[in-house]
């Protein structure tokens, strides 16, 4: 900083002051300010600070003594952001940055880095069409953002309205059933508020996102009218300051703008009064812009016939490992929430991890050793296998609520449990060399298949949509076997290349995948189970052994797991 009592004066001098004379600054001289007005907020050398005082005699001068003061009252669109106690006065070229000359010194010193004075740049400002058209941008900009706006106030209102349009149907089939109603609407009026208040967040955010974003916008503008044709320094550091900005407010944008507008409804249970006694809710509530946009994407990646075989187009990798994971990953079961997030079974280091679009871990859950597989019931219920040897055969209720994983209830079998699968109420449980059905109550309807000609038959197997097909990894036959809903074998499916099949997965489209330990591969096959149609992963594409798939239909993405910390996710086509 400039010393507190010397004043210097140049001219096309590399010299720059903290606080230059504003009047000389006017006329191409750079001479140090020795005094701030708050009032004109303008710094005076102590030759224009005469001037100044016999024009405006009642105007409060601040001296150099009390500098510290004097940046509070300068236009803050000349402030640095990185140094706010010092006044932009150059643009390094190279970078595109405007600086200070701290900035100057610190980070734009090498020798390829072009300074040049602020005053040298904003000299034609005025005549610049990019400073012209600004209004009409930021105008344009600001008015979609009140849009956005807006929209999200009107669904925020819509909320109030589609719960009581709920609470409504909630009532009318509530009246067709008996006294057991009572707790069922209890819990569904508290998913709804539940699901309610997450959306209502969500719109939240947005308003506040972009109320902020354009709350800013109209600062930079009305700074740059306030500095007017006399100011060319600042109006181009407002240009500059505000093109940045209007680059942030079209990103803010395109993220907003494709989202659908945000509605909820209620979907009736069907069979609610045949299977009332296993009901835990009277229906699920849901986001109808989630749905939809599920739905388009569904549209755009899935096949219409389940039978056509599907193409890789891109494969990345992402981390799962945490910070508290003591062991290399083991990632043998996935599962997919309405809202999109995936939901992983680490055995290894026994918890659940909730994974975001971005494939990155937003929460887990410790769980008992060990969970071997996991699937979604309805709205965020999970359910988890928990075993370990002869000690603890358990299913684990799981409920994803405001980014939180919490246990819910549980029950005991009295079998060994490495694989789980749900349908319509009923809950299909595999033993390693069995398969049972259940209710979701806990209590066992039958046994549905058996094979005990080895350790190992009945490993991490499917359902077809409507589960009238379970297609079971013989895992020591290296075989896939295809039974009906009644136990009776349909088809099976060997080759030399079938090596030890750990997994089966059937996408809601009704494609097939199995993960092959052995063959270390990921293949799907037809709808019946008799044929392969095309291998989407083999050794060598950044997964080893693969033990674990699933396919959303959501995204076209393909997720693969095993023993390591890092899945695979396969673009499909």
């Amino acid at each position: 900083m400039a010393s507190k009592f010397a004043t210097s004066t140049n001219k096309s001098s590399d010299i720059f002051h903290d606080f230059a004379c504003s009047i000389c600054e006017d006329n191409d001289i750079r001479t140090e300010g020795q005094f701030n007005c708050g009032e004109c907020s303008k710094s005076y050398c102590g030759e224009c600070v005469v001037f100044h005082n016999g024009m405006f005699r009642r105007h409060a001068l601040l001296g150099r003594i009390n500098v510290d003061k004097w940046v509070g009252q300068r236009e803050t669109l000349a402030r640095c952001d990185l140094h706010p106690e010092e006044i932009i006065k150059m643009e390094c070229q190279k970078h595109s940055k405007l600086c200070c000359h701290l900035c100057a010194i610190l980070n734009h010193r090498k020798d390829d880095c072009s300074i040049s004075l602020v005053q040298d740049l904003a000299r034609d400002i005025h005549k610049m069409a990019v400073l012209k058209q600004l209004p009409a941008n930021v105008s344009k900009l600001t008015a979609m953002l009140k849009q956005v706006i807006e929209d999200r106030k009107r669904s925020k209102n819509s909320l109030e309205v589609s719960r009581k349009s709920i609470l409504t149907k909630i009532k009318a089939l509530r009246n067709r059933l008996n006294q057991l109603l009572n707790e069922l609407e209890e819990n569904t009026v508290e998913q709804m508020d539940s699901v309610l208040t997450n959306l209502d967040g969500s719109l939240q955010k947005d308003i506040d996102s972009c109320t902020h974003m354009y709350d800013q916008l109209k600062v930079f503008m009305d700074k740059i009218q306030e500095s007017g044709m006399d100011n060319k320094p600042n109006s181009y550091i407002g240009l500059r300051k505000c093109e940045d900005k209007i680059k942030e407010a079209k990103s803010l944008l395109q993220d907003m703008l494709p989202k659908p507008e945000t509605k909820v409804s209620f979907k009736a249970d069907t069979q609610a009064e045949l299977v009332l006694s296993e009901l835990k809710t009277l229906g699920t509530i849901q986001n109808v812009s989630e749905v939809l946009a599920g739905s388009q994407a569904e549209n755009k990646v899935q096949p219409v016939d389940p039978s056509k075989a599907l193409h890789a187009v891109k494969r990345n990798t992402y981390n799962m490992k945490l910070t508290t994971d003591r062991k290399i990953c083991k990632i043998l079961g996935i599962a997919e929430l309405p809202s999109g997030e995936i939901i992983l079974v680490d055995n290894n280091n026994s918890n659940v991890k909730m994974v975001n679009s971005r494939y990155e871990v937003e929460t887990h859950r410790d769980v008992p050793m060990f969970p071997w597989d996991i699937c979604l019931t309805k709205g965020n219920e999970l359910a988890v296998a928990i075993d370990y040897f002869d000690k603890l055969h358990e299913i684990h209720f799981l409920t994803v609520s405001a980014g939180n994983i919490t246990m819910t209830r549980k029950f005991s079998v009295d079998h060994r449990c490495n694989s789980i699968r749900h349908h319509q109420g009923q809950l299909y449980v595999g033993s390693f060399n069995a398969l049972y059905l259940y209710n979701t109550t806990g209590q066992m309807v039958k046994k549905l298949y058996e094979d005990t000609s080895s350790k190992l038959t009945v490993n991490h197997f499917a359902l077809s949509p409507d589960a009238m097909k379970i297609y079971i990894p013989a895992y020591d036959h290296h075989t896939l076997i295809t039974i009906d809903n009644k136990g009776n074998t349909l088809a099976t499916l060997q080759g030399p290349d079938f090596m030890k099949p750990v997994c089966v997965h059937v996408s809601e489209g009704g494609h097939v995948f199995v993960c092959l330990y052995y063959s270390n591969k990921v293949l799907q096959v037809d709808l019946e189970g008799t044929q392969k149609l095309v291998t989407l992963v083999k050794k060598g594409d950044d997964i080893n052994y693969p033990q674990a798939a699933w396919y959303s239909t959501r995204t076209g993405m393909l997720i693969v797991g095993g023993t390591q910390d890092d899945i695979l996710v396969v673009q499909l086509q």
